[in-house]
C-alpha cells in the first residue's frame, strides 16, 4: 500500500468511452497530483449512464482517500454527476446563490438570455463545499469524507474550466487535508533525435545510482525525456544525478532541461532569439507544419522571416527556382531538390538561413528506391553552408510528418547555436 494519499480519477462522458475524444483530463491530473505528493491508483472513464457512474464512484469507497471527477455537471439531461454524488452521500441538492448570480452575469455580458435549465449548474450537494466557476458556468464541489466514502472533488470536464478550478482551490482547500504528503521535485532532461536504446546505454547504470531519486525514460517520435523525481527536500540529489547524465550524453542532444514540458519549437525559437538570427521555411511533405509549430511559440515573429508551402513540382519551380533538370533527373524527393529549395528561398528572403523539407509521407506515393517515409531535409545559410540530410521514417502519415518536423526544428536549433547538426 502506498504511503501517499491514494487518488482515483473518474472521467465522465460517452464521447470518451466511444473513442471520440482521448481522456487527456486524467493524464494531466495524474501528472499534477504526483508532483504534489499524491499516488494516483486508477483511472476510470465512464459513459453518461447513471448505473455506470454510480458503480465507478462506489468502487472507490474504501480504496482511496480522494476521488477527482471531471465532467457530468453541465445543464443537460445526461449530466448526472451532481445528483449521483448527492445520492451516494445520502444528501439532497442546494442552490448556491453566488454561482447563480455569476452565471446570469456571464450570459448578460454576452447579450444573451440565460435558459432557466442552466440553473441546475448552480446546485451542489448539501454539505459540500461549492467551487465557483470563473471560467464557465457549472459550479464544482468538494464532498467531505464520511465513513468509507473518500473526499471527492468534482469539476467540469472542459479543460479550461477544471484547470482554473483546480489551480484556485486544490492547494488551499484539498492539500491541507493531507498534511503527511511528500510533494515531489521533478527535473527533466529533454533529448532530441537519439534512439531510446542509445540514450539508455549512456545512462543505464545511473537509473539506480541514487535510491533517493526515481528515474524514468519516455520516448516519442524523436524526443526522449529523462525524468528525475524525488522528495522536495532531495533537490540536491536530483541536481547531482542530472549533472552525471549530462556528462554522459552528447552536448548537442540535450535541447532543454528543467521543466517537465518542453518542445523542440520552443528550443529552436529560444536559440534563434539568443543568437539574433532569422530563418525561413520551404515545406513540401509537412504542409506548413514546421512554420505552424514555430509560430505557436510567443515571440516567434522575431525569428521567423517567412514560410512557403511548395507541394507540387510546378510550385517548387515558380516560387523557389528549383531547376527543371533537378526535378527531372533526381525527382522532388531528393537531396538535390531539398538543397535547391533551401537555396532558392535564401535568394528570395533576407533570412540568415533557410530550412527545406521534401518527402513521401504516405500512404501512397512510393516509387522504386523511394519508399514511404523517405525524407530529405536541407539547410542553407548566408555563410555558404549547405547541408542535406536523408532520413527514412516509419509509421503512418502523421508520424512521418512529425518526425520530419522534429528533425528540421532540431537542425535549426543546432545551426543557430553552432552545434553539430543531428544525424538521422
Amino acid at each position: 500500500m502506498s504511503p501517499l494519499p491514494r487518488v482515483r480519477i473518474i472521467s465522465t462522458g460517452t464521447e470518451i468511452t466511444q473513442g471520440l475524444y482521448a481522456d487527456t483530463n486524467a493524464q494531466e491530473l495524474s501528472r499534477r497530483l504526483l508532483d504534489r505528493g499524491f499516488a494516483v491508483t486508477g483511472h476510470c472513464a465512464v459513459p453518461d449512464d447513471r448505473e455506470a457512474i454510480r458503480e465507478a464512484i462506489h468502487a472507490c469507497f474504501g480504496r482511496c482517500e480522494l476521488i477527482i471527477a471531471t465532467g457530468g455537471i453541465g445543464p443537460t439531461e445526461d449530466d448526472l454527476n451532481r445528483a449521483i454524488f448527492a445520492d451516494l452521500w445520502e444528501v439532497g441538492l442546494r442552490r448556491v446563490n453566488r454561482a447563480e448570480t455569476m452565471m446570469r452575469d456571464r450570459f448578460q455580458r454576452r447579450g444573451m438570455t440565460m435558459p432557466e435549465s442552466n440553473l441546475v449548474q448552480a446546485s451542489v450537494p448539501q454539505g459540500s463545499r461549492p467551487l465557483l466557476n470563473f471560467w464557465g458556468t457549472a459550479a464544482g464541489f468538494i464532498m467531505p469524507a464520511r465513513g468509507e466514502r473518500p473526499l471527492a472533488m468534482v469539476m467540469p470536464g472542459v479543460p479550461a474550466e477544471w484547470r482554473g478550478m483546480f489551480d484556485r482551490y486544490f492547494a488551499r482547500v484539498v492539500e491541507p487535508m493531507f498534511p503527511n504528503r511528500q510533494p515531489r521535485c521533478v527535473h527533466t532532461l529533454h533529448v532530441a533525435l537519439m534512439p531510446e536504446s542509445a540514450v539508455n546505454e549512456c545512462v543505464q547504470d545511473l537509473f539506480t545510482a541514487d535510491p533517493r531519486v526515481e528515474v524514468g525514460i519516455l520516448a516519442k517520435r524523436g524526443r526522449i525525456r529523462l525524468r528525475l523525481a524525488a522528495a522536495m527536500d532531495q533537490q540536491e540529489a536530483i541536481a547531482e544525478l542530472a549533472a552525471r547524465m549530462r556528462e554522459r550524453l552528447p552536448e548537442a542532444a540535450i535541447f532543454a532541461e528543467g521543466p517537465e514540458e518542453a518542445t523542440l519549437e520552443q528550443a529552436a525559437v529560444d536559440a534563434l532569439r539568443r543568437t539574433k538570427k532569422r530563418v525561413a521555411c520551404a515545406e513540401s511533405c509537412t504542409g506548413g507544419g514546421i512554420a505552424q509549430r514555430l509560430t505557436n511559440v510567443p515571440g516567434s515573429s522575431e525569428v521567423l522571416e517567412e514560410s512557403v508551402v511548395t507541394y507540387s513540382n510546378d510550385a517548387k519551380r515558380r516560387w523557389l527556382d528549383v531547376p527543371a533538370d533537378v526535378l527531372e533527373t533526381h525527382g522532388a524527393v531528393s537531396g538535390e531538390c531539398a538543397l535547391a529549395m533551401a537555396e532558392g528561398l535564401l535568394k528570395r528572403t533576407s533570412a540568415d538561413a533557410t530550412i527545406a523539407v521534401t518527402g513521401i509521407a504516405g500512404p501512397g506515393g512510393a516509387t522504386p528506391g523511394k519508399p514511404v517515409g523517405t525524407v530529405w531535409i536541407a539547410l542553407a545559410d548566408r555563410a555558404g553552408s549547405r547541408k542535406a540530410r536523408h532520413c527514412r521514417f516509419t509509421g503512418d502519415r502523421e508520424s512521418v510528418r512529425e518526425w520530419t518536423e522534429n528533425h528540421a526544428l532540431e537542425m535549426v536549433r543546432c545551426w543557430a547555436l553552432g552545434l553539430p547538426l543531428p544525424r538521422p
